[in-house]
Formats: C-alpha cells, sequence, structure tokens
C-alpha cells in the first residue's frame, strides 16, 4: 500500500472512530460500526488499530495535540494574568469551534471513570512549567493587590467552567432552544467578551 493511501484510510478511520464515538459513547461504540462508516472491512480497521482502546487511544493523542499547540501560547505570552485569559478564552473558544468532538471525548473519558486525556494534558503542563508558573504569577498578582484573592483551583476551575461547559452541552441547548448549528457557533464568537468581562469584574481589583 502506498504511503499516501495508507496516510488517507487512517485519516478516513479517525475521522469515522470520532464520528461513531460521539454517537455511541466509547462502550456503545463497535469496531465493526467504524469500519463501516469508513468504508472498509473489519480487517482493514485492525490492520490500522488493533483494539477499540488503541483507536480511541490514538484520538485522545491527536486532542491532546491540539490543546497543547493552542492554549499554551496563551499561558506563555509575556503579560497580566488577565492579559493571559484573554488570550486563552480566545484560543480555547477558535480550538473547540474547529474541533467539537474534543469536549465530548473528555466528558466520555470521565464518564468511563478514566483519566488518560486529563493525565496527558497535565503532564504536559507541568513538563513545559506552565502550570506552576501560572499560578505562582496568580498568587504573585493577588498579593501586590492586582487580583481580588481566591485560591487559584477556584480560580482556574471558574474560567475553565465557562469556557468549557457551553460546548459539552451544546447538543442539549441546540435541541431545547430549536438553535441552529451556525447560531451556537455565532454565540460562541460573542461569548468570547463575554467570558473575558465576566472574568475582569470578578477578579480585577478596582
Amino acid at each position: 500500500m502506498k504511503k499516501t493511501a495508507k496516510k488517507d484510510t487512517e485519516v478516513e478511520i479517525l475521522k469515522s472512530a470520532k464520528k461513531i464515538f460521539i454517537e455511541k459513547g466509547y462502550d456503545g461504540a463497535r469496531m465493526q460500526e467504524i469500519a463501516d462508516e469508513a468504508n472498509i472491512n473489519k480487517a482493514m480497521l485492525h490492520y490500522y488499530f488493533r483494539s477499540k482502546d488503541a483507536l480511541f487511544g490514538k484520538i485522545m493523542e491527536e486532542a491532546v495535540e491540539v490543546m497543547v499547540s493552542n492554549m499554551f501560547p496563551a499561558f506563555q505570552y509575556y503579560g497580566t494574568i488577565m492579559d493571559k485569559m484573554e488570550r486563552l478564552v480566545n484560543n480555547y473558544i477558535d480550538t473547540m469551534s474547529k474541533n467539537t468532538h474534543i469536549p465530548l471525548f473528555l466528558l466520555s473519558e470521565m464518564s468511563r471513570g478514566q483519566e488518560a486525556f486529563q493525565s496527558k494534558l497535565k503532564s504536559k503542563m507541568i513538563e513545559n512549567g506552565i502550570l506552576p508558573d501560572f499560578i505562582s504569577q496568580l498568587i504573585n498578582e493577588q498579593e501586590r493587590g492586582i487580583l481580588k484573592p481566591l485560591p487559584p483551583h477556584h480560580f482556574i476551575l471558574t474560567v475553565m467552567s465557562l469556557i468549557t461547559f457551553p460546548f459539552i452541552a451544546k447538543s442539549i441547548f441546540i435541541s431545547m432552544l430549536d438553535l441552529p448549528e451556525q447560531d451556537f457557533m455565532a454565540m460562541m464568537q460573542e461569548r468570547k467578551a463575554i467570558v473575558i468581562d465576566i472574568l475582569k469584574n470578578s477578579f480585577l481589583l478596582k
């Protein structure tokens, strides 16, 4: 099999697997369904990925790389915590709008009691010094009277809740309000400024 054709087949398998995992969840997904969606036979699927775990793991690895390449620049930006949060909010919403499967995979991981995604992402953040440096800067700005005193874990949880939950609850939100997909995506772009205002009003000392 030519290298280009092999790569194209792998891309199609991953695309099909994402669709089936999102529709059926990890436990409900079957390798035969994924093969059918990719228009290949099951033997060919197993040639590329020997098990459902291996396939799911590959998608998780790609998701972590997407997060790292798009989120880390916000934390590495030379500026205040709020400067970094403004970039994080913009980068996160843009990234999730293009990769809507990532929050759903994270939810699937948590529902199965698995922590592969979180562990890999945390490992990358510690490895690059991003998480320790961010927490250190956060505490420093609190001590200097720039930010309101608040335990770092609560600050991080608040930020992630504001930008992550809408994508996790997307299908429910769209269904309840009969909202077209494009309108939801437009709302997410509007949400950037709203979230940034909430963070500034909540955590900046006047």
